[in-house]
Order: structure tokens, then C-alpha cells, then sequence
């Protein structure tokens, strides 16, 4: 599951937010990686990232596994489930940068400052299966800088590549292609109301507002998502401020935001939505809400985080409901 999304305000400030929808609770929480942090690779041994990241993660077998985040130049990633399409490596490659699938981000984060530099690289990362007992995740990756622009990178077969995304929306399999060209099926999708309509001597009247969203796809399923978020990020109004953007974006991600109990799996388990992250590339922050606790939490990368911190530090984010009593 999960849904992800590139915005800009009126004035330029950049963001990537995303969703995680997952079955297995995944403790993910806002966490600082330093410059010179050390990742411990299956293929490539110990790999130093050049520059501070600032995301949301979890541990597994005792390595900071980073879901989505940004680094101290504004390049952003988030990952996503692409189950059913992925196709990677079975064995590592000569002359090439070997990852598991799980390691691309830190990776990326870590080494690179732009889109463009990625795609100068990119044909020598290849994605392997891991060979130490850790699952190989069917994941693809939904990324951004400072410049606005967003792409995917989709493990098909091949040489990986940085495929733009003109829609600046990312869900699930299918692949983004057949995404984009699904949103030929939905031309009648407006915010705006359907005017009346003759039919014989009868005037046929809407009988309410809404009409013009009548045929959005409501499902949970990958292609559902993509076109609701798609229409949200279309229409809802572009905001002038920051905190507007924030707003807006979490109003966007509500669209699709799973509640536990309406999606299961097929051995029962809800797979929902555990926490809605945005990356703001342009002020270097985090926010972020969880499923039981809808307060807005704001994590920063400030200068002297970036030149000072020197060890991992994770955000005590609360979990539980935050209500607040008025007198």
C-alpha cells in the first residue's frame, strides 16, 4: 500500500509526503542520520553517506532502515510496496553498485545532492535479492529535489533508470505508467458541479453539490488512490505559506489514508495507514502524523544539527491520542 505525492506553493516552497500503509506495525518514527554515517550494505560492506538525512524509519537486525526522508540539500525519497512487478537481481552484478532493495534510500541520501546527479548514476546501482535472511521488499521509489521535478525509480528488468513522473502522484503495482495512462478513464472527473439537463419535457436537476466528482474511484486499491490523490493535488487551492501547504497536503492524504478494519489481508491482518510524513525540501523539516495521534509534529535539520550531531538521534514522537480539553 501507501500513497505518495510532489507539491509547491505559490511561492516556490517545495515538499514530498507520502503515506505508510502497512499490516505489520512498523514503529516508524522520525529519525536524524548524520554526515559519515555508516551503513552496513549485504553486497558492499560498510558505505559512508556524505551528507545529513533527516526521514522516518525503523530498525531490523540492528541497521536504521529509512523509509522516506530528505538530505541537507533537498533531494527527497520515499519507498513504496510494487509487489507482483518488481524484478531484481539474483545474484550481484560485476562493475556495479550492489543494494538491497531496502538499502537504496540511505544510499541515495547519502551520496547524492540532485536528481540530475542520480540519473548520471544510476545505471551502475543494480537491485538485489539479499542473501543474509532479510525478505527482498518489492519496493519502487518516488523522488524530488530542489528544482520541483519528480521521478520513480521502478526495477523492471534491465538497467535501472530514472523515469520522470509528470503526474507528481506515486502509489502502488501497477507501474507508473499504466498509472498515468489510466487517468484517461476519468476526463469527467471536475470539482465543479453538472449543470442541469433536458431530457424531453423533463428538466433533470443535481441534488446536491458534488456531482462533478460522481465516478471517483473509492476503492483502496493502488489504481483508486492514484486517481483520487491526482484530483486532489489538481484542485485543491494552491496555498502562499508554508503551514498552508502542510494543511493542504495532509487534507489531500486523507483521501486516501487507510482506517484499520476496511482493507485486509488474506490472513486477516488490517493493512492501514501508521503514519502520513511530509518532507518540506525547502525549510528542511519533517512533519508528521500518526494513526492514533493526528497532532502535526514538525522535526527540523537545522545548521548546526547538520555540522554538530555526530551520532544517531531519533525524535521521541508520541503515539498515543493527543486530545485537547477547552475550558
Amino acid at each position: 500500500m501507501c500513497t505518495s505525492l510532489t507539491y509547491q506553493t505559490q511561492d516556490g516552497d517545495l515538499f514530498l509526503a507520502r503515506t505508510m500503509d502497512y499490516g505489520e506495525v512498523l514503529d516508524g518514527r522520525p529519525v536524524f542520520l548524520p554526515r559519515q554515517f555508516e551503513v552496513d550494505t549485504i553486497f558492499c560492506g560498510q558505505q559512508a553517506s556524505k551528507y545529513a538525512i533527516l526521514g522516518a524509519g525503523s530498525t531490523e537486525q540492528g541497521q536504521v532502515l529509512i523509509a522516506d526522508g530528505f538530505n541537507e540539500h533537498g533531494l527527497a525519497v520515499a519507498e513504496l510496496y510494487f509487489a507482483n512487478e518488481i524484478v531484481l537481481e539474483e545474484k550481484p552484478l560485476p562493475n556495479k553498485i550492489n543494494l538491497a532493495p531496502h538499502e537504496l534510500i540511505t544510499y541515495l541520501l547519502g551520496n547524492f545532492k540532485t536528481l540530475a546527479e542520480i540519473d548520471q548514476a544510476i545505471a551502475g546501482i543494480a537491485l538485489v535479492v539479499p542473501n543474509n535472511g532479510l525478505p527482498a521488499l518489492p519496493l519502487h521509489f518516488i523522488l524530488s529535489d530542489k528544482t520541483g521535478q519528480a521521478a520513480v525509480i521502478e526495477a523492471r528488468g534491465g538497467e535501472l533508470c530514472l523515469i520522470d513522473n509528470p503526474v507528481g502522484v506515486m502509489t502502488n503495482t501497477p507501474n507508473l505508467d499504466w498509472h498515468i495512462r489510466n487517468l484517461n478513464n476519468y476526463l469527467h472527473i471536475q470539482p465543479q458541479a453538472f449543470s442541469n439537463k433536458q431530457f424531453g419535457n423533463v428538466t433533470a436537476s443535481p441534488f446536491s453539490q458534488g456531482t462533478g466528482s460522481q465516478g471517483l474511484p473509492g476503492s483502496y486499491t493502488p489504481p483508486d488512490r492514484f486517481v483520487r490523490a491526482a484530483f486532489g493535488r489538481q484542485y485543491l487551492p494552491t496555498p502562499t505559506t508554508l503551514n498552508e501547504a502542510v494543511t493542504t497536503i495532509f487534507h489531500i492524504l486523507d483521501m486516501v489514508a487507510v482506517p484499520k478494519g476496511v482493507n485486509l489481508t488474506a490472513e486477516g491482518v488490517s493493512d492501514y495507514t501508521q503514519y502520513t510524513g511530509i518532507m518540506s525540501m525547502t525549510e528542511r523539516a519533517y512533519y508528521m502524523t500518526t494513526y492514533e495521534n493526528r497532532t502535526v509534529y514538525r522535526m527540523a535539520m537545522t545548521d548546526e544539527m547538520i555540522t554538530n550531531q555526530k551520532s544517531v538521534k531519533w525524535f521521541d514522537l508520541p503515539f498515543e491520542p493527543h486530545i485537547v480539553e477547552l475550558d
